[in-house]
């Protein structure tokens, strides 16, 4: 027995999730793009994984990558996550980044309150996603208290007080 995509994605609006930047560095250079599918899947040793539709442009350098960053987004940065979700913008030109300090890790975006540098140990294609997982190599926190950017019912959304 199989579900409509369409009625799947409907049901899935519903859930709301962090927004979260995906970035990575490769030949070409800096590559990012917004995910909402991301978790984490071990705490020793620490690895998460995020996954990417098989159409998305920078599909190609988040998988030759040998690892990448998740930067975690605050409330009010949605024009950014937008900027990341969008198809040959010019994204690191129009950011604020930094270089991770694990080597092979994607960059770090200033405006995250949160990021985890990690290494990929492992690409799995399934259904129109890969999936690709990550240890922890490094991780950073901001501020206590800063509210995270969530995606709820195909737009941003607010935590309530």
């Amino acid at each position: 027995m199989s579900v409509s995509a369409e009625k799947f994605k409907n049901v899935m609006a519903r859930v709301a999730t962090m927004v979260t930047v995906v970035t990575a560095t490769g030949e070409g250079g800096p590559t990012g793009l917004t995910v909402s599918a991301f978790t984490s899947v071990s705490a020793d040793p620490a690895i998460v994984l995020v996954c990417i539709d098989k159409a998305t442009a920078s599909v190609d350098a988040m998988l030759d990558a040998p690892g990448y960053t998740v930067n975690f987004l605050p409330e009010g940065t949605s024009d950014e996550a937008m900027l990341f979700a969008t198809h040959d913008a010019d994204k690191f030109g129009n950011s604020s980044w930094r270089h991770a300090s694990t080597p092979d890790a994607g960059p770090v975006l200033e405006s995250a309150f949160a990021y985890l540098e990690c290494m990929t140990i492992k690409r799995a294609e399934v259904g129109d996603h890969w999936v690709i997982y990550g240890e922890v190599a490094a991780l950073g926190l901001g501020d206590d208290g800063v509210a995270p950017l969530i995606w709820h019912d195909r737009g941003f959304a607010k935590l309530a007080e």
